[in-house]
């Protein structure tokens, strides 16, 4: 169930990437791909149900997937701040951030 759940919010985030023509819309919406899926996989590795490679705790969960986690998550923030600062250039640029405006103005000069 939380997988589908999971799954429903990565394609949501598709949508609203292909859908969307306002630059800024579109990296919430990579934003919210990524969360759906760092969730699937924490929902994915939390039922895996093997041994932990630790041998005193045996009720603790598997430290790899947990630091893959934790690094995308990190990536995922650089990323979302690279996106918004390049987003902010644009729009310091040529006054808008919009797809369609942005199509119209690729030579360069100022509507």
């Amino acid at each position: 169930m939380l997988e589908r759940l999971s799954l429903m919010v990565v394609l949501a985030g598709l949508l609203g990437v292909l859908v969307n023509r306002d630059l800024i819309k579109k990296i919430i919406s990579l934003d919210i791909m990524g969360t759906g899926v760092v969730s699937f996989f924490v929902i994915v590795s939390r039922k895996q149900g093997k041994d932990v490679p630790i041998p005193f705790h045996p009720g603790a969960a598997d430290p790899v997937p947990q630091a893959l986690i934790i690094t995308s998550i990190v990536i995922g923030f650089a990323t979302v701040a690279l996106l918004v600062t390049i987003a902010s250039v644009i729009s310091s640029k040529y006054s808008s951030v919009s797809s369609d405006r942005l199509d119209r103005n690729r030579g360069g000069e100022k509507e």
